[in-house]
C-alpha cells in the first residue's frame, strides 16, 4: 500500500494505471483520510498507493509532481497525470474517480 518515490517513478514511466495518495505524518486530514483510501483500495480495479511525502526522497518527487497541500489524490495513466484532486475525498468520490477517469 505504500509506495517510494522510485517505485512510482518506475509505474508511471511503465505507463501502468495508478492511483496515489500524497499524505505527511504530521496532518491531521490525512491521518482521517487514509482508512478511505485504504478501504477503497482492497476493493479497486486499479493499485492504490499512499505515499508519504516526508519519507526519504519522496519529497523531491512530490515536488516534481506539484504536490502543494496533503492530501492530494493523483492518478497516472499512460505515462501521465490524468486526474488530481487535493484534500480529503470521500468513499464515493474515489469509487466515481475509478469508474470515470479509469475505466471511463
Amino acid at each position: 500500500m505504500e509506495i517510494t518515490s522510485s517505485e512510482l517513478k518506475s509505474k508511471i514511466e511503465a505507463g501502468e494505471s495508478v492511483m496515489v495518495a500524497f499524505t505527511a505524518s504530521w496532518c491531521g486530514p490525512c491521518r482521517m483520510y487514509k482508512p478511505t483510501f485504504q478501504k477503497i483500495a482492497e476493493s479497486s480495479d486499479i493499485p492504490m498507493y499512499i505515499m508519504s511525502v516526508d519519507d526519504g526522497g519522496n519529497g523531491e518527487l512530490a515536488v516534481e509532481l506539484g504536490i502543494r497541500a496533503v492530501p492530494t489524490t493523483k492518478v497516472f495513466n499512460n505515462g501521465g497525470e490524468v486526474f488530481s484532486k487535493p484534500g480529503m475525498m470521500s468513499e464515493n468520490e474515489l469509487k466515481s474517480v475509478i469508474n470515470n477517469v479509469i475505466n471511463g
